[in-house]
């Protein structure tokens, strides 16, 4: 049997869907299992992240009540084996996802069936991004009423705190889906295009550099998810951080929607092809992926099994694709095209000069440019961005900003360029040029990291807004002015900062 995953506004959004009213059912009976138990809600979260390893002051576990202080734990075998392994900032980013909801899949799906419920359940996903469905952004009713057949609706969480709407709404900047349009799967570390799926690492459970679909809609949902409390700065949505995500029940649904994107990314054309890299295909060499199958045991996994969705062991498909507009090379005929797996390399074209530090409502620099741009971006603008014909390659413009740290996650910052000096509470989407979503960056903040707390690394493509300044002329000799805007004030201890802001242009 395939599985078919369909749209959690299918049929409303709300317990009238047999989808969601046995979502439901089989959310509450894993939840009355003991964290102890490998195929618990709980225990699944904790694969994803758990933080009960900090003092209890600082655990956001204990502080909503999903652990207390002396509950049995898993053995140190099974912690080791299964604790703490979602990958981010990584290629690796959307295969192990796919593993992880597979297994969430068919825990819940058991409990169903043992209930009398469908066999063929599969777990629904949330299309934030369809223009077609004025609801789309908001949350499915099942998620945001409290009760359920008189008892505590399970699928009801309180710790989301979105931006303070009720129902929580996305933000529409937020469910971009330009992420499609890049052809290449991976990225480059340094400067350019981290790539639809991510930069090449090994096992990556803080990582640095996020692709672009992992940016955007993944890491901009689950803060507009999950929020931050703004009484107490220092108690974000579950939502909101890698630690406590996996506990919401409208994760799942998050994730089966990214999951579908990249199923839609690879059928959209035949030059979008997954790495052939074997250090993609067999995995990470120090730690394998690793899920609970439902009767306990475990699915070793690795990118290469997760290829294609309908494979006997996932046996899934997706109900529709949403067509995101295709680039030019993709929209055109590609017979004879060979697709490319490579990216190219980068070079610097910018930076600004000092380590900023957020604070008010507006926090501005200035990112000096190098000779060459100065040069590029004075002449005809038919020239301005290499778009000279024949051999000469046309450029892509990234603006970085590398290592930002933070003491808390679940802030979204907007970043623009040129704005005027009037334009603190006015919208102006033509300078937009893309945001920064706080998702995972206290961890990677953290001088015992993986990564030795260097942060997180987030590369805005801004190429078409690049463009619109230098044809309108307002590139000046001093460079790019750049502004982060957050969306909330930052508390004292949010401390955000953000070491370099660099340009970097890379041939198309």
């Amino acid at each position: 049997m395939v599985y078919i995953r369909k749209s959690v506004w299918a049929n409303g959004g709300d317990f009238s869907d047999p989808i969601l009213y046995w979502y439901a059912k089989g959310v509450g009976k894993l939840r009355q299992k003991a964290l102890a138990d490998n195929t618990s809600w709980n225990f699944m979260a904790a694969i994803h992240g758990i933080d009960i390893d900090k003092p209890d002051q600082l655990s956001l576990w204990t502080k909503y009540g999903y652990y207390t202080a002396g509950e049995p734990l898993p053995s140190q075998a099974d912690q080791k084996l299964y604790w703490k392994q979602c990958q981010h900032g990584s290629w690796y980013f959307l295969p192990w996802h796919r593993g992880y909801i597979w297994s969430i899949e068919a825990l819940v799906r058991a409990q169903i069936v043992a209930m009398g419920g469908p066999a063929d359940w599969a777990m629904p996903y949330w299309n934030y991004s369809d223009t077609t469905n004025p609801k789309a952004r908001i949350m499915p009713p099942a998620f945001a009423q409290e009760e359920f057949e008189g008892v505590p609706n399970p699928l009801y969480i309180k710790q989301r705190y979105g931006s303070g709407t009720a129902p929580i709404v996305i933000t529409p900047e937020d469910v971009n889906l330009d992420a499609l349009n890049w052809p290449l799967f991976k990225g480059v570390s340094s400067g350019g295009s981290p790539g639809f799926g991510g930069v090449k690492t090994g096992f990556s459970h803080e990582g640095s550099t996020y692709g672009l679909l992992e940016s955007l809609p993944h890491n901009a949902v689950h803060i507009d998810v999950g929020g931050h409390y703004k009484n107490n700065v220092a108690l974000p949505g579950l939502m909101s951080k890698p630690d406590t995500a996996g506990l919401d029940p409208i994760f799942w649904l998050h994730h089966a929607n990214i999951d579908r994107l990249w199923a839609q990314w690879n059928a959209a054309s035949p030059l979008h092809k997954n790495p052939i890299d074997p250090a993609w295909l067999n995995g990470p060499q120090d730690r394998q992926f690793v899920v609970p199958n439902p009767d306990g045991t475990p699915y070793y996994y690795k990118p290469s099994d997760m290829l294609e969705t309908t494979s006997p062991k996932l046996d899934y498909t997706y109900d529709q694709f949403i067509v995101a507009q295709a680039p030019a090379l993709t929209a055109t005929a590609t017979v004879g095209v060979k697709a490319v797996t490579e990216p190219k390399a980068a070079e610097l074209a910018g930076a600004n000069a000092n380590v900023l530090a957020l604070s008010g409502e507006r926090t501005s620099s200035v990112v000096r440019l190098d000779d060459a741009s100065l040069a590029l971006f004075a002449a005809p603008k038919t020239l301005a961005l290499g778009l000279r014909g024949g051999d000469a390659p046309r450029y892509n413009y990234f603006l970085n900003l590398e290592n930002i740290r933070a003491q808390q996650d679940g802030f979204v910052i907007d970043v623009y360029l040129n704005l005027p000096d009037d334009a603190d509470h006015q919208p102006r989407l033509d300078l937009h040029a893309g945001s920064i979503s706080l998702f995972g960056v206290s961890n990677a903040s953290k001088a015992n990291s993986s990564h030795g707390g260097k942060g997180v690394t987030q590369v805005l493509d801004i190429t078409t807004l690049l463009s619109g300044l230098i044809h309108s002329g307002d590139i000046a000799k001093s460079g790019l002015n750049v502004h982060l805007v957050p969306r909330i004030a930052l508390g004292d201890d949010a401390k955000v900062t953000v070491e370099r802001i660099s340009l970097y242009r890379q041939p198309g």
